[in-house]
């Protein structure tokens, strides 16, 4: 179990905290609204990085498992070795998901949309709001390819 099971709890506690105090609320809530969206995306780019590290992990021990193998292969796993540290997050995502298209798909759209919100200053798209859901499914991920 990664850390993202504890920051989706954070998530979910200081969220329904918010949710309570604009229940309270008798006039204008748009500045806890603002909060809202703050939270949100915070919380998406502090999965996203939790993420990234354990997918920096992951793809450097499947380079390792590569390069000792005894085959003709494992020269490409030491030119591979040789340059990781520069290996961008989505080319690791590659080396991890390249059985599963459907989910290395999906990740590729979700970092666009955490690029758009830590470099752009955009908000989340809409279909990416549930951000507790979200990271539910980090954590599901990070468990099937440490197992």
């Amino acid at each position: 179990m990664s850390k993202l099971n504890e920051t989706k709890r954070a998530y979910d506690k200081i969220k329904r905290l918010l949710d309570d105090e604009i229940r309270k609320r008798t006039g204008d809530s748009r500045e806890l609204a603002r909060f809202q969206e703050t939270l949100d995306i915070a919380f998406y780019l502090l999965g996203w990085s939790q993420f990234e590290y354990l997918v920096r992990n992951e793809s450097k021990e499947i380079v390792e498992v590569g390069r000792n193998t005894n085959t003709i292969d494992q020269y490409a796993w030491k030119y591979l070795a040789d340059g990781i540290k520069e290996y961008p997050v989505r080319k690791r995502l590659d080396l991890i998901f390249h059985t599963k298209p459907l989910i290395r798909k999906e990740l590729d759209k979700d970092y666009t949309v955490r690029n758009e919100a830590a470099h752009n200053y955009k908000h989340l798209p809409a279909d990416a709001k549930d951000v507790s859901a979200w990271l539910q499914k980090l954590e599901a991920l990070v468990d099937d390819f440490e197992s």
